[in-house]
């Protein structure tokens, strides 16, 4: 799965998410939610969503920019 977004991000921490309710899964949701109301920096997001990717033992396969990322699910 590629990530251009934590609008991105968000659908795949609900959808797709292979461990539900990890407490940075939820930081990363809640996170991904007030960017898109405009109370977060997309950045600060991102590492929210690197940190839930690490509870879950998510695989994060980062472009050099940060603009995109590929997310792999734990074998």
């Amino acid at each position: 799965m590629v990530l251009r977004s934590p609008q991105d991000a968000l659908y795949a921490l609900v959808s797709d998410w292979p461990v539900n309710g990890g407490v940075h899964q939820q930081r990363a949701i809640d996170f991904c939610r007030a960017w898109l109301a405009g109370r977060m920096p997309a950045e600060t997001v991102r590492q929210a969503f690197i940190l839930a990717a690490l509870e879950a033992g998510v695989r994060i396969n980062d472009d050099e920019d940060g603009s995109e990322a590929a997310v792999n699910p734990p074998v």
